[in-house]
């Protein structure tokens, strides 16, 4: 038989194979993650007919004489280029933009690791961050303080998660007290006893009079028109106990000299009713804010006010002190304007939202408007990428060749950084695989013609004996 048949069907079975690989790639043009691969071809082993002789005496040299046996796979390449990014806006849709591949588990233990670069991640009923077949994405999940851990376990984004309420210990005001507010002409500033009806002679000589409350239970302290022009300003304010509990202070500014002007606080009750400073409920003092002629506190003045609520209007949350900041206060000829800038207290928050930086970090965002870490997204990157194995599923593991897995996180140590709320598309370009497909039908013609001419040949010795 012609040698030259079994080198063509050694052609055609290469040049299938090739068109399999452009198939494939066909396929998974809008997989997510996948990469594309390359067939590559190389001839196989060829008979020497004569070997090569030397020069000799007045003779050149001969070359070898040798005829080729067909064709062979020489490889099989996986193209681990970065392909296109394709934005959605879901915020457990991540893309690695760079080097690195998520790590997933089927195992309780996390032991049995695949690796993908396919993102399209979502939260199964237990809150576990799942891909598509519910494999667990593995990262370092982070302790109630927000500190992460230094294993590699299942992500988790509960909606049970909570943020435990935090005291108020300070706070801190700003604005303007007009310099231009009448000075107060009264006997005193809160009234010490009742005065339903205030009237000249009554004792009821003050800027704040004490009256019932129109429940019957507990009083409110009004301004007296007698005096309202004396009031600078006055704000309200919320701070929180130890359990998270809001408690409403009202501040005064009232005028008593030039440049000067005493602090009242009271306690706000729910139902309107007060506590004044000083009282059992609201333990602290009335200081007097001293102002230089430039309009800023005077360095002996006052500049902060520690106010104590007391622990029998806290409902179990005991009692608590804080201190209001009064240093940026100033005092010009102008509408006055002082008011809360922040406080550092906080009730307890359930989780609301999170969010995905940059460098795989969750953030939970809580309804009591604070934020904290919840755990961070882990990454693996391989020596040799184009030597792991595809699983399906979008999934590889390892070889021997790929090399063991190198675990980082997104963004340092030759990662890539995570693109939240974008998928990475396939790496397959339809213009080369076309062109692919061209050249591969034209070499499987081509052998197949080889193997028609073989026979025609043959057929003609065969003819030989008629």
């Amino acid at each position: 038989m012609m040698r030259s048949m079994f080198s063509a069907v050694s052609g055609l079975r290469a040049h299938q194979t090739r068109m399999d690989v452009i198939g494939n790639n066909i396929a998974n043009v809008n997989t997510v993650g996948f990469k594309g691969s390359r067939v590559t071809f190389q001839e196989v082993f060829s008979q020497t007919v004569r070997g090569a002789g030397s020069p000799q005496g007045g003779r050149g040299g001969t070359n070898p004489q040798q005829i080729g046996l067909g064709i062979n796979v020489a490889s099989m390449d996986t193209f681990h280029v970065q392909g296109a990014v394709e934005r959605t806006d879901y915020n457990t849709d991540l893309m690695v933009n760079g080097d690195g591949f998520f790590i997933v588990s089927d195992d309780a233990n996390f032991l049995n690791r695949s690796y993908t670069r396919a993102g399209m991640f979502a939260l199964d009923e237990a809150g576990n961050l799942v891909t598509a077949d519910g494999l667990r994405i593995l990262g370092y999940m982070a302790d109630e303080n927000g500190v992460l851990k230094s294993s590699l376990e299942g992500l988790q984004i509960s909606k049970a998660n909570t943020f435990d309420a935090k005291v108020t210990e300070n706070s801190w005001f700003e604005g303007n007290l007009n310099s231009e507010t009448k000075v107060n002409t009264a006997g005193g500033t809160v009234a010490t006893g009742i005065y339903n009806n205030p009237a000249p002679g009554d004792n009821s000589d003050f800027v704040y009079i004490q009256k019932t409350h129109s429940s019957g239970t507990g009083v409110v302290y009004e301004v007296n028109p007698d005096f309202e022009e004396a009031i600078a300003r006055e704000t309200t304010f919320e701070v929180y106990d130890n359990l998270g509990g809001i408690h409403n202070i009202k501040l005064a500014f009232i005028k008593t000299d030039d440049n000067k002007y005493q602090v009242e606080s009271f306690y706000v009750n729910k139902n309107g009713s007060m506590y004044p400073v000083g009282s059992t409920e609201l333990g602290g003092t009335s200081p007097v804010l001293e102002f230089n002629t430039n309009g800023k506190l005077a360095s002996t003045s006052p500049s902060t006010i520690d106010l104590t609520v007391d622990q029998t209007i806290t409902n179990g949350a005991g009692s608590f002190t804080f201190e209001v900041d009064l240093n940026k206060l100033t005092m010009f000829a102008n509408k006055s304007t002082v008011s809360l800038n922040k406080q550092d207290g906080y009730k307890q928050g359930t989780l609301e939202d999170f969010t995905i930086s940059d460098s795989g970090e969750i953030y939970g965002i809580f309804d009591n408007g604070q934020r904290r870490t919840l755990g961070q997204l882990a990454l693996a990157n391989f020596k040799n990428p184009a030597g792991l194995e595809k699983t399906g599923s979008n999934l590889y593991r390892t070889t021997s060749n790929s090399g063991q897995a190198i675990v980082g996180v997104a963004g340092a140590g030759g990662f890539g950084s995570l693109n939240a709320g974008a998928l990475e598309m396939s790496n397959v370009d339809l213009s080369r695989e076309f062109t692919n497909m061209i050249t591969t039908q034209r070499g499987f013609q081509a052998n197949s013609r080889i193997i028609t001419t073989s026979d025609e040949m043959l057929q003609e010795v065969v003819n030989m004996k008629r």
